[in-house]
């Protein structure tokens, strides 16, 4: 079996390396079994330590199974390292490419027992190799669409000579400004724009004729003396090393600045509500990392929310709900609707707390996922109220003891495991003799102590399988699981009443105290739970007939 041994290079492997690393053991050369990923792999592919002891094809479908099986064969068979490229979606949709390199392990016998898996990301060279086709492919239709770009373009685009004078405008002229671009003509382009930044555009069109681009945000006045918002970039005509003229570009961005300003204002009172937020506030990106915390995760978790930046959102998840935290993000996504769960949530000096998570997936306009909004709301006390009510269903108000309604649950779940594992068990009905004169002489709280001290002598007489419950009244009942033998059974009753002679002393009242106990064992007929407990009833109603302080067996 491979072993990563040493606590230094397990750490380094686990934590110290950012490429992601599988180990895989070879099995009868055609199967691959996964015993080792470290921290890397498992935040870049969503896979956990759940996957180790794990086929390739318990883990992936048949298709991606067989693809990577291939691969790994081929290191079987050549004995030396294999690399190839692959790509992967990621959580959220993203495409990754990645180049591994199998590298075989050897047993003494020249053997290959285990293959290392080193995954390498090349996602930005493969964009880059994307970006660089993509220009000369964009190269080689330049000529043609220069030849529409002036005409169609959007932006208004003058021909200005050296001196400022307006030689021609293509259509979009009339868009942005009102005038047609012939009316133009001859005009000095400074006279379109508003007086405050006439010195920022004649400093940027100085430039501009000394070769340099500029790009600048003014305002000019359209043909109804309107004021507009533009982008406005000087891009010099250079012929032979010198500038003979100048392009004058306006984007007209009065709508983009309204909608920015509307943003800002949004943006503000979002961070207004969170910062005041009692809720903790996250923000993610496509990828999965967080972008924003609110003040909040200070009071609420101990952590300051630097800590936070750059993470992934599930790191501080309790590891059993980190999957279904992933799956409810992906299909937030996927069909574009809000979500809620309840995880484990890491505090800083209290360990895990219970959290409630709420988030929604917003989108631009083109459906695109731009960032997830998630709310985290503290339910801790939420969660140990559920549990205490959740005791109380289930529990004696005096004794503590599992009730009625507990004891038959657990009763089948053991009878449900004996018929399974073709194993015995026991169960003893008794209650307290004469208990009702107890009550009658000395009062109910007398008799409250004697069941609570009871109880206490009963359970101290079982071990952790073994369970006491209180029916009701004096009656009290216990479980005795993977129990088949006689004799050991009524070792355990005898024990039991061996501790009822120890002294009863409650509330300065000295008390005999003795019990009577019905005894079913169950070997390999398995009844119902309701004739088991009949079966312990006969046997403690003849336990009584025998004059009490005695246990029967049936």
């Amino acid at each position: 079996m491979f072993e990563i041994k040493g606590d230094l290079l397990n750490s380094v492997l686990m934590e110290g390396i950012k490429e992601s690393v599988f180990i895989v053991k070879v099995i009868n050369d055609l199967d691959f079994v996964y015993v080792y990923l470290n921290r890397a792999a498992m935040e870049k592919t969503g896979l956990t330590k759940t996957v180790i002891g794990q086929s390739i094809r318990d883990v992936y479908a048949a298709e991606r199974a067989d693809f990577l099986i291939e691969h790994y064969k081929k290191v079987v068979i050549s004995l030396e390292s294999v690399t190839y490229e692959d790509s992967s979606t990621s959580l959220l949709g993203e495409m990754y490419y990645s180049e591994i390199t199998l590298s075989p392990l050897f047993d003494d016998s020249n053997k290959c027992t285990h293959i290392v898996a080193l995954v390498h990301d090349v996602t930005e060279k493969k964009w880059g190799e994307f970006e660089l086709k993509s220009y000369w492919d964009s190269l080689l239709e330049s000529k043609q669409r220069y030849r529409s770009l002036y005409e169609f373009n959007e932006d208004a685009i003058f021909s200005i000579n050296r001196n400022g004078q307006i030689i021609k405008g293509n259509a979009a002229v009339k868009d942005v400004t009102g005038y047609q671009a012939n009316s133009l003509t001859d005009s000095n382009f400074i006279s379109l724009v508003v007086v405050e930044n006439i010195n920022t555009t004649m400093e940027s069109f100085n430039r501009a004729v000394e070769g340099k681009n500029q790009h600048i945000n003014i305002a000019i006045t359209n043909k109804s003396g309107n004021r507009v918002e533009v982008i406005a970039k000087f891009t010099p005509t250079i012929v032979n090393g010198e500038v003979v003229g100048i392009y004058w570009i306006l984007k007209d961005v009065t709508e983009q600045l309204m909608i920015l300003k509307m943003y800002q204002e949004s943006e503000q009172r979002f961070r207004i509500i969170a910062e005041n937020s009692q809720d903790l506030i996250t923000m993610l990106d496509e990828k999965g990392k967080i972008i924003y915390v609110s003040p909040s995760y200070k009071t609420v978790l101990g952590f300051n929310k630097e800590e936070y930046i750059g993470k992934y959102f599930f790191h501080n998840i309790h590891l059993e709900h980190k999957d279904k935290l992933w799956e409810s993000i992906l299909q937030s996504i996927k069909n574009e609707k809000s979500w809620k769960l309840q995880v484990l949530n890491k505090h800083k000096t209290k360990g895990w707390i219970w959290c409630e998570l709420c988030g929604t997936p917003v989108f631009d306009n083109q459906s695109q996922f731009i960032h997830m909004v998630c709310v985290t709301r503290d339910i801790h006390m939420q969660k140990e109220y559920e549990l205490k009510l959740k005791h109380i269903a289930f529990h004696d108000s005096l004794t503590n003891l599992p009730n009625r309604r507990l004891f038959k649950e657990k009763l089948t779940h053991t009878l449900n495991e004996c018929k399974k594992n073709k194993m015995g068990l026991a169960v003893i009905l008794m209650d307290i003799d004469h208990f009702k004169c107890i009550n009658d002489e000395m009062g109910h709280d007398i008799g409250d102590e004697v069941l609570v001290e009871f109880s206490k002598r009963v359970s101290n007489c079982l071990q952790n399988d073994q369970i006491i419950a209180r029916l009701g009244g004096d009656e009290f009942t216990v479980l005795l699981p993977n129990r088949q033998s006689k004799k050991e059974v009524a070792a355990i009753a005898e024990q039991i009443q061996k501790s009822m002679d120890e002294l009863w002393n409650i509330n300065n009242h000295e008390f005999k105290i003795t019990t009577s106990m019905g005894i079913a064992i169950i070997f390999d007929e398995y009844p119902t739970e309701s004739s088991i407990l009949k079966t312990a009833d006969l046997a403690l109603y003849e336990a009584k007939r025998a004059g009490r302080n005695t246990y029967r067996i049936k």
